[in-house]
């Protein structure tokens, strides 16, 4: 069986309405779709792995694909070593890995808080990316921020099976028009399993 754990962004759930359209799109793949719940308030990155670990549950033989938007992404980043999937889709991949924090702007980090940004310090990019061999679908927007460009390029070079898609006109926001029609072709045209 074809299983797609469905990983939203920071404060997101996968009820919401661009959520709901991806799932669609799975499911008109025949794949059977598990949602993950990520309880976002006061807690930090290795908490949000936790509880999707927790949530990983599937039969042995099924063929496993991770699919997340920003800190989504970042999640399925960071378990993709440990659960094996056979593709990733991480959307909007978040800048927040070891290697990124030197370079992020104050506010961000004045943001996300002090206890996230030490958390954020455990998980390295380049230690990860070297342990992912599946194959690996990148989405960006072409209007988000620099980092997650960055951040989306670095892992097209050092992910062997990646291929990077840049989405014209999109921002960070997955409900935007042009990334969640993108995101459909996307699953129309490469879910191959």
């Amino acid at each position: 069986m074809n299983v797609i754990y469905i990983i939203p962004g920071f404060g997101q759930k996968t009820s919401q309405k661009e959520y709901r359209e991806v799932i669609k799109r799975f499911k008109d793949r025949k794949f059977t779709i598990i949602p993950i719940r990520i309880s976002w308030k006061h807690r930090v990155m290795s908490d949000y792995v936790k509880e999707f670990l927790k949530q990983f549950q599937h039969k042995p033989n099924d063929r496993v694909c991770l699919f997340g938007f920003s800190f989504g992404a970042m999640i399925a980043f960071i378990t993709a070593a440990k659960v094996k999937p056979r593709a990733l889709y991480l959307c909007s991949l978040s800048p927040y890995f070891k290697e990124d924090l030197p370079s992020l702007k104050k506010w961000w980090k004045k943001h996300w808080g002090k206890q996230r940004m030490k958390d954020f310090h455990q998980f390295s990019f380049n230690k990860l990316a070297k342990e992912i061999r599946c194959k690996t679908i990148l989405i960006v927007g072409d209007k988000e921020g620099e980092e997650v460009m960055i951040r989306a390029k670095e892992a097209r070079k050092r992910i062997k099976n990646a291929m990077l898609i840049v989405v014209k006109g999109a921002k960070h926001n997955f409900a935007q028009k042009e990334y969640l029609g993108a995101v459909r072709k996307i699953i129309t045209s490469t879910v191959t399993i």
